[in-house]
């Protein structure tokens, strides 16, 4: 079935729903007046079973979500995934799998979709355990997701060192990643590199190269010659191109979230989000988040600039090459930070952080700021059993609902936890 008929039917699907929604509400009968028309509940319970990790969510072109995550088994690892399908998720697809997978809390997979005809995944595959070294792979679907091509490297250095922490982007007709490469750190892992005195020469490095869809790498660009070793990247799709962020490094240990938009096909230099000036020698796992509104651009991340955990946002207008005064949307001793960020249809934003409550347990906080920053309160919306475990918990706006996601379960059980939520639990 092509794409298009199947959009039509989908959205066929959604007219019938609605109709009998409102037949119900009216009290009549759509067709057989002997029979009661039922309401259809929507089902928003993991896809993903037991012993599944590491989940990441995306939009389709719909803006309908895609939840993905790391099947884990004895003696392998899968990437699976499974799409919103009206009131409950898609059958799993699996992408790939292997027996040499990198499964951390903090890098981990996804599954995107970049454009009508191209949809792209990655994960990351171990090449020198005592090291701490590992690639990214990348396979692409031409067909809707259904299946992949035979994966390849973005990055051709042949290095045994870190590769990770990508986010793809689109370009007009062009697609493509960034990733975090350590091709100029020789050998050890994040201890080591956090002992070592950093320069452009020796750190680790944000890179990027695009991708045709048989999987040809060209236009390869070196975006920050000096970045955070395990900090999160993201990316926003704006008008003209696309937003990126990430987690800075100077030579001085400052390490604050900076920012480059995609202008006529490249990078431009990067440059500071807000200046927090956090001063800190080693990583702290805790990269921002990026989102766009059809008005402005925000980015939410944390920071201990001021002696303490701080979660903040700053927007920055259509088109503006500069970010307004960061607002402070939690602050204190118990702020973790592992930020999500999502525009609403209000033109505003939604985030979503983590704070510790009592041990090892913690809170998912949700607080809506508006297009003038008007911030609403802060909402705590679900327990965390395991704050580490939970890894960086994912968070998107889908109609009037916000759809969290964490790993969750047992430690000897682990499972995707799923989280629908309407709207109005954080509105003023």
């Amino acid at each position: 079935m092509s794409r298009q008929l199947l959009l039509k039917v989908v959205k066929l699907r959604r007219f019938l729903s609605v109709v009998t929604l409102l037949c119900v509400v009216a009290g009549v009968g759509c067709s057989d007046q002997s029979q009661t028309p039922q309401t259809v509940v929507a089902d928003w319970s993991s896809p993903a079973g037991a012993r599944s990790v590491s989940p990441n969510l995306s939009l389709d072109l719909e803006g309908v979500p895609i939840l993905s995550w790391m099947k884990v088994s004895e003696d392998s690892v899968a990437l699976e995934y499974s799409r919103w399908d009206e009131t409950q998720w898609s059958d799993v697809v699996e992408v790939a799998s292997g027996s040499n997978w990198l499964v951390n809390r903090a890098d981990f997979p996804s599954v995107v979709q970049l454009s009508e005809s191209l949809w792209a995944a990655h994960w990351l595959v171990m090449t020198d355990p005592s090291v701490f070294a590992y690639d990214v792979m990348v396979g692409l679907s031409t067909d809707g997701g259904i299946t992949w091509n035979t994966p390849f490297k973005p990055h051709t250095d042949g290095t045994l060192t870190e590769h990770g922490f990508v986010s793809f982007f689109s370009d007009d007709q062009d697609v493509g990643l960034v990733w975090l490469d350590g091709r100029n750190m020789s050998g050890g892992g994040h201890s080591k590199h956090d002992m070592e005195p950093m320069s452009p020469d020796s750190g680790m490095t944000l890179r990027s190269a695009k991708v045709t869809m048989k999987g040809a790498l060209f236009e390869p660009q070196i975006i920050d010659g000096l970045v955070c070793d395990c900090c999160q990247t993201d990316i926003a799709q704006v008008d003209k191109g696309a937003v990126l962020v990430f987690r800075n490094r100077t030579e001085g240990e400052h390490r604050d979230i900076y920012y480059s938009r995609l202008i006529n096909g490249r990078w431009s230099e990067s440059k500071p989000v807000a200046s927090d000036e956090w001063l800190i020698a080693g990583c702290p796992v805790n990269g921002p988040s990026v989102a766009a509104s059809s008005a402005q651009t925000a980015v939410a991340w944390y920071t201990e600039g001021k002696g303490y955990g701080q979660v903040k946002l700053a927007l920055s207008e259509k088109d503006s090459d500069t970010f307004m005064p960061a607002l402070e949307i939690s602050g204190g001793d118990a702020v973790l930070g592992q930020v999500g960020l999502a525009a609403t249809d209000d033109n505003g934003f939604i985030v979503s952080w983590l704070t510790f409550s009592e041990g090892v347990k913690g809170d998912l906080n949700l607080r809506h700021a508006d297009a003038d920053g008007v911030l609403g309160p802060a909402v705590v919306v679900a327990d965390v059993d395991f704050t580490r475990r939970a890894g960086l918990p994912q968070m998107t706006v889908f109609d009037d609902r916000v759809i969290l996601v964490w790993t969750g379960g047992d430690k000897s059980n682990k499972a995707i936890q799923v989280v629908s939520l309407s709207q109005s639990v954080i509105e003023k």
